[in-house]
């Protein structure tokens, strides 16, 4: 049995130095590698991480600089005006105090006529205005969730209601001091009444 040959070596070339081109295309590959894996590894930012702008007023301009749409804080609560080409408030929206939402709809002079709220109790109301911002009338919802009507005269006084409950509805009539004067109602499944009231308060007259 004979032994096995050695192997020969055989000297081979030095391997050629690589030029600059081909070490600036390694390190590209090697650090865009790097990168991708880093963001395929990132988490992805929550909603409260995400920029936000910040500021305490945001003003929105037409092409002359006039502002025609204001974002702010008034007393603490958020509000939104909107105006119109002579700079009046035309609309506006934001919560009150307790943080009842409200919507105003203005006139040409400003002067709030139309209001759409909830109340601090939810309730909803719709009130109008005069020209001097006198409330005039209000259609809302009793606590019951039972509908009513207000027409009040130019003092602030309540003049005429309509209101409709769960057992009755009706109309009431008032002096120029709020004292009831009249009022007709009717029950379900009674016949309608109409009553007359004195200087106390009481119906001295009632008719069926």
């Amino acid at each position: 049995m004979t032994a096995n040959p050695t192997p020969q070596l055989t000297p081979t070339a030095s391997p050629a130095r690589p030029g600059p081109m081909l070490i600036l295309a390694f390190l590209a590959g090697l650090f865009g590698g790097l990168a991708a894996c880093w963001l395929a590894s990132a988490a992805p930012a929550s909603a409260d991480n995400q920029q936000a702008l910040v500021a305490g007023e945001l003003r929105l301009t037409d092409d002359t600089g006039r502002t025609r749409l204001l974002l702010t804080l008034v007393q603490g609560q958020p509000r939104l005006f909107m105006l119109d080409d002579a700079g009046e408030y035309r609309m506006e929206m934001g919560l009150g105090a307790a943080g009842e939402p409200h919507i105003w709809l203005r006139d040409m002079e400003g002067a709030a006529k139309v209001q759409v709220a909830l109340t601090a109790k939810g309730r909803p109301a719709f009130r109008l205005a005069d020209h001097r911002g006198r409330e005039r009338a209000i259609l809302g919802l009793s606590d019951s969730g039972d509908p009513t009507m207000i027409l009040r005269d130019d003092g602030g006084r309540d003049r005429l209601a309509l209101w409709r409950d769960q057992k009755e509805g009706g109309l009431a009539l008032a002096d120029e001091n709020g004292r009831p004067i009249a009022a007709f109602s009717a029950a379900t499944g009674a016949p309608a009444r109409l009553s007359f009231f004195g200087e106390d308060g009481q119906a001295y007259k009632i008719v069926e």
